[in-house]
């Protein structure tokens, strides 16, 4: 009796035993889920891209880390996004600095500055080794957002505006109201121009009720989606306000601090590998989409070379004016400065012009 009741006691440990230990490895083995909000319609191009690194991780941390991807709106207006993280509604939100000016004027120069970087490598360069990225993490730590800064995405110049006459000079853009983004439009409507602030999802329909005259949203790619050839007979280009922009992915500090080593690392190669993404698929679809233009009747025009000199001369002029000293903006713009007059000389120094067969049909 004592020899069965021994046994059953051993029995009974190895069972509890076997419980916790089931437990503990149904435990370790439940997924981390992050609720993480893009910036754009669902199935837009943004969109597309924001899911894309969504998936990445889902896939490279072999269902470790889930990130359940909502488009824009889905969970918190979209310019709500950055407090949303702080505040634990959302864990992550994957979106860009330009809709951060509310929190301080500085932070659109995150994802474009006006007049700089025409090599959308050149940004990645500022932020990896120009202490770009340091900065953007300073800027939201000084802001107390409490969240991880990663830079998430990078594309080249956007187009310039959208207009129902063409703009080749700056004549062109006066007696006409301009829909054009934050810092551009500040230096715009100080230098006589009317100006009128938009969000991106009213602007087409604003230049249809004529509302505005010409407006700029984003790259020739995703201005396809929203239907800006259905409204403009015109598109001038290059994007000066917006010679390359940047996407961002902005992680609430807990839950990032509470990952372990090896999904951070996942975290920031997703984020790396959604760089090259971008940049590698949005050329060819702005290429295709410049072509699907044309074929709308609608005729694509360049800004000359003395507006492209003279809206130069204005950033500069604005610049020196507002980013002063000890502001976020001055410390962007310092910084970027110092790294383009580091590597200028030897990028020009690489420059090849494409053959002239190139450019034949």
């Amino acid at each position: 009796m004592k020899k069965i009741r021994k046994f059953l006691v051993i029995l009974s440990s190895l069972v509890l035993s076997l419980a916790l230990l089931a437990g503990s490895a149904s435990a370790a083995a439940a997924p981390i889920v992050w609720k993480v909000q893009g910036y754009t319609a669902a199935g837009t191009l943004y969109d597309v891209y924001g899911k894309s690194l969504a998936d990445n991780i889902n896939a490279m941390s072999g269902g470790r880390l889930v990130i359940q991807w909502y488009a824009a709106d889905s969970i918190v207006p979209v310019i709500e996004g950055p407090t949303a993280v702080r505040d634990g509604i959302l864990d992550a939100v994957w979106d860009y600095a330009g809709l951060w000016s509310s929190i301080n004027a500085g932070f659109p120069l995150f994802c474009a500055s006006p007049g700089k970087f025409s090599d959308p490598m050149d940004i990645v360069g500022w932020f990896y080794q120009g202490g770009g990225e340091a900065l953007l993490q300073e800027a939201a730590d000084n802001a107390k957002l409490n969240v991880k800064m990663f830079l998430a995405g990078v594309h080249d110049g956007e187009d310039f505006l959208w207009s129902n006459k063409p703009i080749r000079e700056i004549a062109d853009m006066k007696g006409i109201t301009l829909r054009m983004m934050p810092i551009m439009g500040d230096i715009l409507a100080k230098n006589g121009l009317s100006v009128a602030f938009i969000s991106g999802t009213e602007i087409v329909a604003s230049m249809e009720r004529k509302v505005v005259d010409a407006g700029e949203y984003s790259i020739p790619a995703l201005d396809k989606t929203f239907g800006f050839q259905d409204v403009a007979k015109y598109v001038a280009r290059p994007g000066i306000h917006q010679p390359s922009s940047t996407q961002q992915l902005a992680v609430n500090k807990a839950k990032w601090d509470a990952l372990p080593d090896d999904l951070k690392a996942i975290v920031r190669a997703a984020c790396k590998n959604s760089i090259v993404n971008m940049l590698t698929d949005a050329t060819v679809q702005n290429v295709d989409a410049l072509e699907f233009f044309k074929s709308r009747g609608v005729t694509v025009t360049q800004l000359s070379d003395d507006a492209t000199k003279t809206l130069l001369q204005w950033i500069d002029n604005y610049y020196n004016q507002y980013a002063t000293e000890g502001t976020l903006m001055k410390k962007i713009v310092d910084s970027q400065n110092a790294y383009i007059k580091r590597v200028a000389a030897y990028k020009d120094s690489l420059h090849m012009p494409y053959p002239d067969w190139a450019y034949k049909k």
